[in-house]
């Protein structure tokens, strides 16, 4: 029976890596300065290029260059920058050595760049581009750590998927007892993130299953046709995958998007995976 305690038992939850810890503990104090929160993010040299390019991305339509920290932090406001740091911090946990380990980071960058395109186009919901990025960053969290913690068995899991074309979380019930989704929603727990966060990491294979409506819901939607865009492209796998996104249609009604919409980001994603994917690995 799936608990928390399994998935404990089963999966080793990693730490907040330490810089993401520093801006969040800042980041929820009131007597936080921008300065101070700048100078802990200026600790990673690699944490502010990211954070720099995601703020230049076509995302945000601004109409300069963001060239500082300082900048972004203006322009972006601390909630968003806060956001950003913890989901880029993360890539320390995907561990990228090995070729599932940089399929699942690929697949992350790839629903993240996409997520924010649907989130842009999107009519259904409010919600800003920053936290629907920051959302396809983070949705499949749960994978590294599973293969972190379990990496024999996960590698089992992939070639589960690949070989019977079914969904990861399928493959992971099978061989572990419970999925991505919950490991995903146990860490962010852990780590103190938001509670919209942590409903979207563990219903973004069944938004249905969100009960309220809201920001949780409107990230839950907004990932997983992104997650279903990045699938048919085969954005993070060995090939397309698209009947493992069947119910495409459904989600892109879902969100108020056009035939043309999907076109468009889909045309928008091609170029824009190739020319920032760079920036993502770094």
């Amino acid at each position: 029976m799936l608990s928390p305690e399994l998935i404990l038992k089963e999966c080793t939850l990693p730490a907040m890596p330490h810089v993401a810890a520093k801006i969040l503990r800042l980041a929820n104090d009131p007597g936080t300065r921008m300065d101070d929160l700048q100078s802990a993010i200026f600790a990673d040299p690699a944490l502010t290029s990211r954070i720099l390019m995601i703020a230049n991305s076509a995302y945000y339509g601004l109409r300069r260059k963001v060239d500082t920290l300082s900048d972004a932090l203006f322009i972006l406001g601390m909630e968003a920058v806060k956001n950003l740091s913890i989901a880029v911090a993360t890539k320390e946990i995907y561990n990228v050595h090995g070729i599932i380990e940089q399929k699942l980071w690929e697949h992350a960058i790839g629903v993240s760049i996409a997520a924010g395109l649907v989130g842009g186009k999107q009519r259904a919901f409010k919600v800003p581009a920053e936290e629907c990025i920051v959302a396809g960053l983070l949705h499949d969290i749960g994978k590294a750590v599973m293969n972190q913690s379990q990496p024999q068995r996960y590698a089992m899991v992939v070639e589960k998927v690949y070989d019977e074309r079914t969904p990861f979380y399928a493959a992971e019930f099978d061989m572990f007892g419970f999925t991505h989704s919950e490991v995903g929603a146990l860490l962010f727990k852990e780590w103190g993130l938001p509670q919209e966060l942590i409903e979207m990491v563990q219903h973004h294979n069944r938004c249905h299953e969100i009960d309220a409506p809201g920001e949780a819901e409107a990230l839950c939607k907004v990932v997983s046709f992104a997650d279903c865009l990045c699938l048919r492209l085969g954005v993070g796998y060995r090939g397309p995958m698209p009947e493992l996104c069947p119910d495409d249609s459904a989600k892109k009604d879902a969100l108020g998007l056009t035939p043309e919409d999907v076109e468009e980001i889909t045309e928008s994603f091609k170029k824009r995976y190739i020319e920032e994917k760079l920036s993502f690995m770094a």
